[in-house]
This record gives C-alpha cells, structure tokens and sequence, in this order.
C-alpha cells in the first residue's frame, strides 16, 4: 500500500475515533442529565404520594428512582463500551449496552411487580386519599419534563442510534403517560369512594411489567448470539446487487450498535472473471466498513484470494 494512502487511511480512522469519542460524550452527558432530572422528579413525587397518600403518585415517584439508576447505568454503560479493544476482548465493549439495557429490565420488572402487589392490597383496605390542587399543579409540571426528557433521548438517538438510548425514549414516553393515569386517578378520588387510584396502579404496574419483559427478551436475545437479522439482510442485499453475484451466504458476529465482524460466501455466475470478484469483494467490504461491519470473504471451491490477502500482499510489496 501506497504511503499516501496509508496516510488517509490513518486520518480516516482518527475521524472515526474521534466521532466515537464525541458520541459517548454526548450520550454519557444526557443519561447523566437524565438521571439528575428523574432524582428530582422522584422525590417531589414521592412528597406529593405521601402528602395525599395517593398510591398511584407514590407508585410514579418511585418508577422515578428506578430511572435514576438506569439512568446512571446507561451513563456507565456509554464509557464502557466505546473502550478500544483489548488482548481479552477483541471485538471491543460494544455489548456492553446490551447488558445495561437488560439491568435496566429487570429494575422496571421488580418496580412494577412491588406495586401491582401494594395496590391490590389497598384494594381492600380502602385508605382515604386527600386531593390538594397545588400538589396537583406540581405532579402536573412533571409531565412536560418527561416530555422534554423523550425529545433528549430521541435527538441523541438520532445522532448516535442505540438501544439504550431508545429503551429511554420509551421508558420516558411510558412515564409521562403514567403520570398522567395517576392524576387522573387523584383528582377521581374527590367523587369517587372506591380506591380507583390503587386501580390506576395495578394499570401502570402492568404496563411496566410487560414493557420490562420486552426489553429484557430483546437485550437477553442479544446477548444469547441471536441472530442479527438486520444486517445479515442489509449485507445479503448489498452482495446481490454486485455485478455476477448471485446469491449470498452471510452471518454476522455482533459486538454491539458500532461494531460487528461479518464472514461473507459469495455465489457467482459462471464463468465471472477474477478481475469482476475482486471488485464486487471489494465494494461489498468498503461498504459495510461504513457502517462499522469487518467482512470477510470464504471462498468454498478455492477460486480466488480474498481481500485480506489481497491487501497483505499489497503491504508486503
């Protein structure tokens, strides 16, 4: 390889790390933000539940404190997992995001499955719930922060696409939505005798529950090398469309959102020339290099080299 070239391919990959640097930043600094917000709104949520022993509002402040910590999860889950690789792990921290968002699952589960049994029992046990406008007008304010929490997540997410980051999408949408059920459940309980609140409760219990249960089946499918439909079908299309491929075998080791190692058999039409492989080969790797995918090409009937060879050779000239 040409020196000028090894150049540009240094300062190609400086950019690139320097892109991955700023995204953590970025993404560490609003799970940072997110987290002190979430403590905030917990607390003051926390006071208004325990001031008008409403449990549907004491139920949305501690959900509250749960953000906190995956909040800070995710936080530390971005450092991590932008670490350059080591001796002991190659392919990099990238699944480091998996295993937060999984933790984050969990913590959801549990929040929900202690207060779907809270709520029953005050089901029977009927407690008087006082109804203060002022205490309304502040769990109310609540709302548009969470609202304003989402937009963060989602124009982070944009900019640096995660699961993680859209796991917090949904949690903060979810958690402007409960926060609304429980209001409505404290201004009902002015005219109505029956618990409703306990009955929002449950509600909100089982949507966190369920939505727990999703994230954790999707990080844990992840984490158990399910495959990556996604881009095994966006590689296989990228092969077909070169010229003289035919059909494609593809399977993708995936080391997180940024990064993934894929091994590529090409079908050819016959009679293809040396010449029109090598090229397809190469499109196919600049391609999906782009996109944070290290293909490499097997080659079944010995017809070839590949383009890691191709390139030490060139290296070695």
């Amino acid at each position: 390889m040409p020196f000028g070239a090894k150049t540009k391919q240094n300062a190609a990959d400086g950019g690139k790390v320097g892109k991955r640097l700023d995204e953590r930043g970025m993404k560490i600094a609003v799970a940072s933000s997110a987290s002190g917000v979430n403590f905030v709104l917990g607390v003051v949520k926390v006071m208004t539940g325990v001031y008008t022993n409403s449990l549907s509002i004491l139920t949305d402040g501690v959900n509250n404190f749960g953000d906190v910590l995956s909040n800070a999860g995710a936080a530390a889950g971005f450092a991590v997992a932008t670490k350059p690789p080591t001796r002991r792990f190659p392919g990099g921290f990238g699944r480091v995001e998996y295993v937060v968002a999984f933790v984050m699952a969990i913590i959801i589960m549990a929040v929900g499955g202690g207060f779907a049994y809270s709520a029953l029992d005050r089901i029977f046990y009927h407690p008087i719930v006082t109804f203060a406008w002022v205490q309304f007008g502040i769990v109310a304010a609540t709302i548009v922060v969470k609202i304003g929490l989402a937009v963060m997540f989602r124009l982070a997410w944009k900019k640096a696409p995660s699961d993680v980051l859209k796991a917090q999408i949904t949690d903060s949408v979810m958690d402007a939505c409960i926060t609304t059920f429980a209001l409505l459940g404290l201004f009902l309980s002015r005219y109505i005798s029956f618990p409703i609140d306990a009955v929002i409760g449950i509600v909100i219990s089982a949507v966190m529950i369920a939505s727990g249960v999703k994230l954790a089946v999707g990080a844990f499918m992840k984490l158990a090398g399910a495959a990556d439909i996604a881009r095994v079908s966006g590689i296989k299309n990228l092969c077909i469309s070169q010229k003289g491929v035919t059909d494609a075998r593809v399977r993708v080791y995936d080391f997180g959102t940024k990064y993934a190692e894929a091994t590529v058999e090409l079908v050819w039409e016959d009679g293809s020339e040396d010449e029109i492989r090598a090229v397809a080969e190469r499109r196919i790797a600049d391609a999906a290099r782009r996109k944070g995918i290290s293909v490499t090409f097997a080659r079944s009937d010995g017809y070839g080299t590949t383009i890691a060879a191709e390139e030490r050779h060139k290296e070695g000239q």
